[in-house]
């Protein structure tokens, strides 16, 4: 039995849940929204969460991730609605344990409590036992009776190595994930384990590096029709010397599966949108020529409105196709030797009218001898379009946009400042997210998609960058990108 903290706005959801789980023993608190819950936990010791998505004062989004830092122990599963999933899907790639839809069953989400306490439960006693024989691994093949059952139900794989690369404790639900047709005798070498070489790289790595810090490495590969994550860290002594690392294999085959059939969802339905709207606003445009007889003011005025608003349509049709591209890892389509400062000249050129319409300057500054990028630069126009776009659509009239290339180390640095309204601090962290626009009075009058700043994010990552936003409320706004530069063959 465990205490359960149920979050929803809806009264009805947290009282069913409270009378349903009460009723199999579990203490239940309940918390209206996230802020509500966040000062519960901090007063209570919670075994499980169950929190809504759409929530006032705090949604579920920002108390996962509170959560996340604060108590990573703590299952969080969410509670979301049929409209939602992806969201609720992307949670899970965060962190959270599981997630369940309104309305549920009764016996689901019994299921589901009753997993998440078993899972707190093992991840305690797994803990505990590995403090306890973290001074030598060595010594851990007499202790395997102990460990065996907590190890041997997780559905998870598990693999331990000592330092020196050797492997001396895995699970069934390992074998299984590898397809290993025969267990190798232990201790044997990490390699006999697994056939991916990138891997066991990345493990050898990741002990080298933990003698200065530590840290976690995630991987993603294919292993026959299966899609797993290898999540590694390393294990240290008491002494803080390296004695092994730990390596957890799970299967994201069904999360790969959402995602594709989300990607090709989205681009069949824009494929099937974008023609017929594109010919009716060629159409619209022959009409508005007057080519298709005269039009009376009132007319020409709606017709306007409405020509607006389908390339505005078409806009949102072309940034959903982009996200599309980028998160099937099609979007670099040509990578070549690539000058940014005259992609950045030709696109503060091409805003220069626009800028001058709100008495908005456009400045230009690009070394002298700025290095070569490997990009797309089809993708790199878009990039900057999208950022000096913004730059000029969030500035007062009378303001200033400055384009700033210069080499940085082994990177080319470009910087994208502008002196508009600026963005809160507590804003920044969600500005890359798919669809989320600041929430601003001076922006509602602003029309966009709320997707190219995550549109300029994924291209950037693409090509092995960086971006990076500093911000100051009623001072403006500077994107600062990074891109390696091309290395040169002696």
């Amino acid at each position: 039995m465990g205490t359960i903290l149920v979050v929803d706005d809806e009264k009805v959801i947290r009282d069913g849940c409270s009378r349903l789980l009460s009723s199999e023993g579990h203490r239940v608190l309940t918390a209206s929204d996230g802020k509500e819950a966040l000062e519960i936990l901090e007063s209570e010791a919670v075994h499980v969460l169950l929190c809504d998505l759409k929530m006032p004062v705090m949604d579920g989004i920002e108390v996962q991730k509170r959560v996340r830092v604060e108590y990573p122990e703590l299952p969080f599963v969410v509670i979301t609605g049929h409209g939602t999933i992806d969201t609720a899907v992307e949670c899970m790639k965060n962190g959270a344990y599981d997630f369940i839809t309104k309305p549920f069953r009764t016996d689901h989400l019994q299921f589901i409590v009753r997993r998440a306490l078993e899972k707190r439960e093992l991840e305690e006693k797994t803990r505990v036992l590995r403090e306890a024989h973290e001074r030598n691994l060595y010594d851990l093949a007499a202790e395997q009776s102990r460990v065996r059952t907590i190890v041997h139900c997780m559905a998870e794989g598990v693999l331990v190595t000592n330092r020196d690369l050797e492997v001396v404790l895995q699970n069934p639900a390992l074998a299984r994930l590898l397809d290993l047709p025969k267990v190798p005798e232990q201790p044997t070498l990490l390699s006999r384990y697994l056939e991916e070489p990138f891997l066991v790289e990345a493990i050898e790595g990741l002990m080298e590096r933990a003698r200065d810090r530590w840290e976690m490495v995630s991987r993603e590969f294919r292993k026959g029709s299966l899609d797993l994550r290898a999540l590694s860290a390393p294990i240290f002594g008491g002494a803080g010397e390296v004695l092994g690392s730990v390596t957890v294999f799970q299967d994201i085959t069904s999360f790969k599966e959402l995602d594709r059939m989300k990607s090709h969802f989205v681009q069949m339905v824009s494929h099937e949108l974008r023609s017929p709207l594109a010919t009716v606003l060629q159409q619209m445009g022959v009409i508005l020529e007057g080519l298709a007889g005269e039009l009376n003011e009132k007319q020409r005025s709606l017709l306007d409105r409405s020509r607006d608003k389908i390339q505005s349509l078409l806009d949102l049709i072309n940034d959903l196709l982009d996200v599309a591209k980028i998160e099937s890892g099609h979007a670099v389509q040509e990578q070549v030797p690539l000058n940014l400062g005259e992609v950045l000249s030709e696109v503060a050129a091409f805003f220069r009218e626009r800028a001058q319409r709100q008495a908005i300057a456009v400045e230009l500054e690009i070394h002298p001898h700025l290095p070569l990028i490997h990009a797309d630069r089809r993708c790199m126009e878009e990039v900057f379009t999208n950022l000096v776009s913004n730059a000029i659509q969030y500035s007062p009239d009378g303001g200033r946009v400055r384009l700033c290339a210069m080499p940085c180390g082994e990177n080319v640095e470009v910087r994208v400042t502008d002196t508009g309204i600026g963005i809160p601090s507590e804003e920044i962290p969600k500005i890359f997210d798919k669809f989320y626009r600041v929430k601003h009075p001076r922006t509602r009058q602003i029309i966009g998609t709320g997707l190219g700043l995550a549109i300029v994010k994924g291209i950037v990552e693409s090509h092995r960058g960086s971006v990076e936003v500093e911000s100051e409320l009623g001072a403006g706004t500077t994107f600062r990108l990074l891109f390696p530069v091309m290395e040169t063959r002696g």
